[in-house]
């Protein structure tokens, strides 16, 4: 099943937001997302939780939205840390990786991310990852590990929201100019590619609810027959013009 959701107009641009998400292979989905709007502003998460057993599951659908919620009025940092909170209400905390963004027209879009989902945005030429997964085979190459010797530990998470903190989240911000924001979970990413999600941008950046669900659409399984959970959130500002005599401000909120 798809779940979708569309924008609305918000005086000089308007932002519009596409979601998708598509369960995998082994039941139940253990992906979440949400997204929260308060006048120009949208706050969006999605969150990947590790595995299928109920305290994932409950864990990646309870967390988005309070991610939305704590990030539109104290920020991101805030946000993941809140959550990562949450996660000690169990008995085993569960595992789980987030990405957040925090979209006003006219502000640079706020990233804020801990373990391997993703952020991406498309400039109308090239699609970008703007997100560096926390894995350890990404450790490994940054230490100069060859390529093939690093791939297989690509699932190797190496932190996530349960261990969020100042010290483990990380931070980005995106040019204002560059207008359409990705967030996806690994099972994007990982089984989609990078080329085949840039021609999709090219063919659907204009809707981001159709670039959502062919996002979604296009992750195929393995040589094992697996397909992870796959989940995107898509933001897009457009200009719009605004009525006579209109201004616009900034919230001028923590991002």
């Amino acid at each position: 099943m798809t779940e979708t959701s569309t924008g609305r107009a918000t005086g000089a641009q308007t932002i519009t937001v596409g979601m998708a998400r598509r369960p995998g292979t082994e039941p139940p989905c253990a992906d979440g997302y949400d997204v929260q709007r308060r006048g120009r502003r949208v706050c969006a998460a999605v969150v990947d939780g590790a595995g299928h057993d109920g305290a994932a599951v409950r864990y990646a659908d309870i967390t988005p939205p309070v991610i939305t919620h704590i990030g539109m009025t104290m920020g991101g940092l805030a946000a993941l840390t809140t959550a990562g909170q949450m996660a000690h209400a169990y008995d085993v905390p569960p595992h789980a990786c987030a990405v957040y963004a925090r979209m006003e027209p006219g502000q640079p879009t706020t990233i804020h991310w801990i373990g391997d989902c993703r952020a991406y945005a498309w400039d109308g030429t090239a699609l970008t990852q703007w997100t560096t997964d926390q894995t350890m085979g990404q450790y490994l190459r940054r230490n100069g590990v060859a390529v093939e010797l690093a791939a297989p530990h690509d699932n190797w998470s190496r932190t996530g929201l349960a261990q969020a903190g100042a010290a483990m989240c990380r931070e980005t911000q995106i040019p204002e100019h560059v207008r359409l924001v990705m967030l996806v979970t690994d099972g994007v990413s990982d089984q989609v590619g990078h080329e085949r999600m840039e021609a999709l941008c090219r063919a659907h950046a204009a809707d981001p609810q159709a670039l959502a669900d062919a996002l979604t659409a296009a992750a195929v399984a393995n040589a094992e027959g697996y397909r992870d959970d796959a989940t995107v959130i898509v933001m897009a500002a457009t200009p719009v013009s605004p009525g006579p005599g209109v201004s616009w401000q900034s919230e001028g909120e923590p991002c």
